[in-house]
């Protein structure tokens, strides 16, 4: 009994460093690349030995799956929050379009792994990545839609391809921002937003 005291006693102490491994990925897999990358690299970047790291682990795949559902949590997020908002159509897509691109950029290494790295997962893991990505497309199409019935955007809109539009600006932003830039996140995501608004509302 005593020794199982001990033992819970050690375990509560132990630090839960899970965030800081995810973070650690992040930065690896940015740098490397994910398919160059090893859980060394990320036990090194963390400042432990490579066999700690399965404490918080089990695989290399399992740490880009996490990076994949935090980053689906915040984005789904901001639509919900876009649709909870007292406004029209027209502002609802500026107000999400802006936040949704000042999202990419203020996480642009997460972004990179995003729109980069998905096709390294596998089974289950990479149908569910297929399954959100139609989901956010179905997301934004409804949003663009929503203009179109307002009368803002011409009647011959094709919603379909001005999501594909809009998903391909936002996703882009990794190939070219960099943090040390000229221009500030907040004056990007916002000419971001005004273009989309703009594409969609005189098309």
């Amino acid at each position: 009994m005593a020794r199982q005291g001990r033992s819970k006693s050690n375990g509560a102490q132990r630090r839960d460093r899970s965030e800081e491994v995810v973070k650690a990925a992040i930065k690896v897999f940015n740098e490397k690349g994910y398919a160059s990358a090893s859980i060394q690299d990320v036990a090194d970047a963390v400042g432990v030995l490579k066999g700690s790291l399965y404490h918080y682990i089990e695989s290399k795949e399992e740490l880009l799956s996490r990076i994949f559902e935090a980053s689906d949590r915040e984005s789904f997020a901001l639509m919900e929050e876009s649709r909870k908002l007292d406004v029209s159509a027209v502002e609802r897509l500026h107000w999400f379009a802006r936040a949704w691109s000042l999202w990419y950029l203020e996480n642009i290494e997460r972004a990179a792994i995003y729109v980069n790295e998905w096709k390294h997962l596998t089974g289950a893991r990479l149908k569910a990545v297929v399954k959100t990505r139609h989901e956010y497309e179905e997301r934004v199409a409804e949003m663009i839609e929503a203009v179109k019935e307002s009368g803002e955007a011409s009647a011959t809109l094709d919603v379909r391809y001005a999501c594909y539009f809009i998903l391909t600006a936002v996703n882009g932003l990794p190939t070219w921002y960099r943090r040390r830039g000229p221009d500030p996140a907040e004056q990007i995501a916002e000419v971001y937003a005004d273009m989309i608004v703009a594409m969609v509302c005189h098309t």
